[in-house]
């Protein structure tokens, strides 16, 4: 059994679609993905042998779960339904009969009398199906067809386990319902252990979404991400040819842009607003990282409403660096699309419908020059694991934020197993090269941390600290360059 989730809608992909009399075959460059595609070809493998499959694929909107799928099904004998919101679960069955008759044409059309009566028989129907011929079925957005009724996940389950021997069937349910999923695969769920390939589709880091803007240079690809995040279309939405203020203009400060709108597109799949959640992501936006402070901004009780949204990966819950476990952690948004939507858009989403774009990012700027100086901290922290990874710092050191109280923070710190402190950094989003003071408090701040060996200091700056490197032998100094694979 396979699974695969994400958020749907267009990733990375140039798409040509060939209609065919019994399948859509779809001819695509896919970026990125090439574990996830491995494991769905072994899934199919399995299948052609007679050892059914089943998938579960989930992610938020608009990773590119869908267009994995299609990219997947191409020339293969497939059926590809999307379940929809509003359709009664008649209607539904309706559609995925018709489906079936659009993409496996006439060979199973003398077999059906009419729309199944239910899901149970529409799966039991597709694993006869797939008796003597391989077959995907793959469903997306499954999720959508839990009712009052029943949960779709007890139904395939009870199917997959009383039905379905030796067919040579893969079935795909994908959804961008991420909760959702994840309560049907945990271990209260319909379909507890039942998968047999789990897919989770996030979206892409920093470092694998340059493959979607190889044209541009370090300082501008950290401002595209900044604002893209690692979805796929916005990334092939951002044009290289046009400058950093010509792109925001047109995809979030202009009526209708495309950055401008996914915001409450991604979170409505997974998240009632009514629970309170853009109160909190709102709060969190305008700067307030302690749950006490989120709570005061978002003016409610909060510990479900912050569990929930950490279980689905839109909020991560950050610790000092080498901290215990019960020191009080600091939160903030997981996405920095969103994080980009909240601090930077949000608050103005009329302003900019009206028509007074220009205005508003103009305005907007200071809060633009925040949002991106925080993805820069988050990538140089990125940088330094790379480091690690390539023997450049110890293979045993650990990188990630260090604060004390509200006294001092440093933005990247590698820490020995000992706690000592191997490199300690900084993050400048400024054009000003670094200087002899922003180095002497840096070697402060690295006192704070302990340790008895001197560490390397370290500045991530578009500036850079040549000079500095030059003059101190154990100053690194970076730019957004380095930042780049």
């Amino acid at each position: 059994m396979f699974m695969i989730t994400g958020s749907g809608g267009e990733v990375g992909y140039k798409l040509v679609v060939v209609q065919t009399v019994r399948t859509t075959m779809s001819c695509m460059e896919v970026i990125g993905r090439e574990r996830e595609l491995s494991r769905l070809a072994s899934a199919w493998q399995n299948a052609e042998t007679g050892r059914p499959e089943l998938a579960v694929v989930w992610g938020r909107r608009r990773v590119g779960k869908t267009y994995l799928l299609s990219h997947f099904a191409g020339s293969r004998r497939s059926v590809y339904f999307t379940a929809t919101r509003q359709d009664t679960e008649e209607r539904q069955l309706e559609r995925f009969t018709e489906r079936l008759r659009e993409q496996l044409g006439e060979s199973v059309t003398d077999e059906m009398t009419g729309p199944f009566p239910t899901w149970e028989a529409a799966l039991r129907f597709v694993a006869r199906l797939a008796r003597h011929e391989p077959l995907l079925v793959v469903i997306d957005e499954a999720p959508r067809l839990s009712s009052t009724a029943g949960d779709f996940g007890d139904v395939v389950s009870a199917v997959w386990e009383n039905h379905v021997r030796d067919q040579k069937l893969m079935l795909v349910l994908s959804g961008s319902a991420v909760a959702v999923i994840e309560e049907m695969l945990g271990p209260r769920g319909g379909m507890h252990r039942r998968p047999t390939v789990e897919l989770r589709m996030d979206p892409f880091s920093f470092r694998e979404a340059v493959a979607f803007l190889p044209e541009l240079d370090g300082e501008d690809f950290l401002q595209a991400y900044a604002a893209c995040g690692g979805y796929p279309l916005h990334l092939r939405r951002w044009s290289p040819e046009s400058s950093v203020v010509e792109n925001l203009t047109e995809l979030a400060f202009t009526p209708g842009g495309l950055l401008l709108g996914d915001g409450p597109d991604i979170l409505s799949e997974d998240l009632d607003w009514r629970g309170g959640y853009e109160r909190v992501l709102a709060a969190m936006g305008r700067g307030a990282r302690r749950r006490s402070r989120i709570a005061g901004r978002a003016q409610q009780r909060i510990d479900y409403t912050l569990d929930r949204l950490r279980r689905a990966g839109y909020v991560r819950r950050v610790r000092p660096i080498g901290a215990e476990a019960g020191d009080d952690p600091q939160y903030e948004i997981g996405d920095d699309y969103l994080a980009f939507w909240f601090s930077v858009l949000r608050d103005d989403l009329d302003l900019i419908e009206g028509g007074q774009g220009d205005a508003v990012r103009r305005r907007a700027d200071g809060r633009w020059q925040t949002h991106v100086a925080r993805v820069l901290e988050s990538a140089a922290r990125a940088h330094a694991r790379s480091m690690v990874d390539k023997g450049e710092l110890p293979g045993d050191t650990v990188v990630g934020r260090w604060w004390r109280d509200e006294t001092a923070e440093v933005d990247v710190a590698a820490i020995a197993p000992d706690g000592s402190p191997v490199l300690v950094g900084e993050c400048k989003w400024s054009s000003k090269p670094i200087s002899v003071r922003e180095l002497s408090e840096l070697r402060r701040k690295a006192a704070l941390i302990g340790g008895s060996a001197e560490p390397i200091y370290a500045f991530w700056s578009r500036g850079g600290a040549a000079q500095l490197a030059a003059d101190y032998p154990d100053v690194w100094s970076f730019t957004c360059d380095d930042l780049l694979p």
